[in-house]
């Protein structure tokens, strides 16, 4: 198994990334699984939930049986919340110290993370790929935003140094600042401003669109290279935004507290390139069958350092379509699109659910920016949405049309303009929420704007 000790080792696993995403699919599939095998077998002898659960994969020899592989129980997530004690053990030799981080809960089972130092080294080296992909200067200026640190409180947040990797020259000329994420879009824009960010890394790209908003209400044009994002999807709008107010494309990943950073988004096609040799991410149906390209089904996850806390098939709670080959050359398995997370699905009284956006049409005749698209009872819903132009009144009615076309003809729907649309109580934002299967805490939003 992968095992990073030094700085040596860090460069030439990276190396190793520039190489293998050019994997023959044979080539990538026997690495993945000299990955696994190790965590496997550390997860069966140590942790006691895993005991039996894995017992279908080991022979009477104690060799694996790779063919049997789906007969490993996927693993949900109150499940893995209720039998916690049963699951964190000691990690595998080399994988180095642990550290414990908190979910945003917006599965509704927020849930605590024991990571190993070797997960954060593997991740930062898949990012790194990825700036490569990109076009990012590590010898820039990065502006990020991340967690509630007092220590990075607006108005002088903190100077982290590089942010590149370390073996190379030009990015130890770089310099990082840090600001905690409770600095209002205002001061987040005046702190990238004064320190002459190259770049934003916002979290969200709902935080980048808000910054976006700012720059316009104050006439701040301000100029970025590129705006780096993880942890929610980007619309059309997000997009728009940047590009006209930072002049900049927003280049996003998928990530989570328990896979890290998982897929990240081609450059030249607009799928999601996998990760795959830090985890084994599989997107399968109601069953627990493999998804063919082009069918959506719920990813599960098997990262393979997670060896303080393994998670074996581990059901993430998301939607995504399976992809197929990338034209773009690299071989690491494809989504084609995220669709976000299953407890938050739209949910007819027949038991129908569906998982699709509205098409961009339905906002250009709404004359909408943000907005959010909420299920509030057994068939109705709410288009909560930020004007364009407060002097102007969309096309609700045709809207509403769209809607029912998308969703469920016999639904109702209203819309509510507002001033600002409120994240969930996780802090994240959501475009499309199911509030009737998972209500809102009293503090969301009660009352009408306009």
């Amino acid at each position: 198994m992968t095992s990073l000790q030094s700085v040596a080792d860090h460069q030439r696993y990276f190396n190793l990334l520039l190489e293998s995403q050019f994997w023959p699919e044979a080539k990538m599939l026997a690495y993945q699984r000299r990955e696994l095998e190790p965590l496997l077998r550390h997860a069966r002898a140590s942790a006691p939930f895993y005991r039996d659960r894995l017992a279908p994969l080991f022979r009477a020899d104690g060799s694996l049986d790779w063919d049997r592989w789906s007969e490993v129980p996927i693993l949900k997530r109150p499940e893995l919340v209720a039998n916690r004690d049963a699951i964190v053990i000691a990690p595998l030799p080399g994988h180095g110290t642990t550290g414990t981080i908190s979910t945003s809960g917006s599965t509704g089972f927020p849930l605590q993370v024991v990571y190993t130092f070797m997960s954060a080294l593997t991740t930062q080296a898949v990012k790194w790929r990825a700036d490569t992909w990109y076009g990012i200067d590590w010898s820039k200026v990065l502006y990020f935003r991340r967690g509630d640190d007092t220590t990075a409180a607006w108005p002088q947040g903190v100077a982290m140094g590089p942010w590149g990797p370390p073996w190379d020259a030009a990015a130890q000329q770089g310099k990082s600042f840090r600001v905690s994420s409770d600095a209002s879009p205002d001061q987040q824009l005046e702190l990238l401003r004064r320190i002459g960010a190259t770049y934003a890394a916002t979290g969200g790209p709902k935080q980048a669109l808000a910054m976006a908003f700012a720059a316009e209400r104050h006439n701040l044009p301000t100029r970025l290279d590129a705006i780096l994002t993880s942890g929610e999807g980007v619309d059309a709008v997000d997009r728009d935004y940047c590009r006209r107010l930072f002049g900049s494309e927003i280049f996003d990943v998928y990530s989570s507290k328990e896979g890290n950073h998982m897929a990240s988004r081609c450059p030249t096609q607009g799928c999601w390139h996998v990760n795959a040799e830090t985890l084994l991410l599989e997107i399968v149906d109601d069953d627990g069958r493999a998804c063919a390209p082009g069918e959506t089904g719920r990813v599960v996850i098997t990262p393979f350092y997670a060896t303080a806390q393994p998670l074996i098939r581990y059901d993430h709670g998301d939607l995504a379509v399976a992809g197929d080959r990338c034209a773009c050359g690299r071989t690491l398995p494809a989504l084609t699109q995220l669709l976000g997370r299953v407890v938050h699905l739209f949910r007819h009284p027949d038991g129908r659910t569906i998982a699709r956006f509205l098409p961009e049409k339905a906002r250009a005749l709404l004359k909408a920016g943000p907005w959010q698209i909420a299920q509030t009872g057994p068939n109705a819903y709410e288009l909560r949405y930020i004007p364009l132009d407060w002097s102007e009144q969309g096309e609700e009615a045709a809207v509403e049309t769209v809607f029912r076309q998308v969703y469920f003809p016999d639904a109702t729907l209203s819309f509510r303009r507002t001033r600002s649309i409120p994240p969930l109580a996780s802090g994240k934002f959501m475009e499309y929420v199911n509030e009737f299967s998972n209500p809102p805490p009293p503090t969301a939003m009660t009352k009408k704007d306009s």
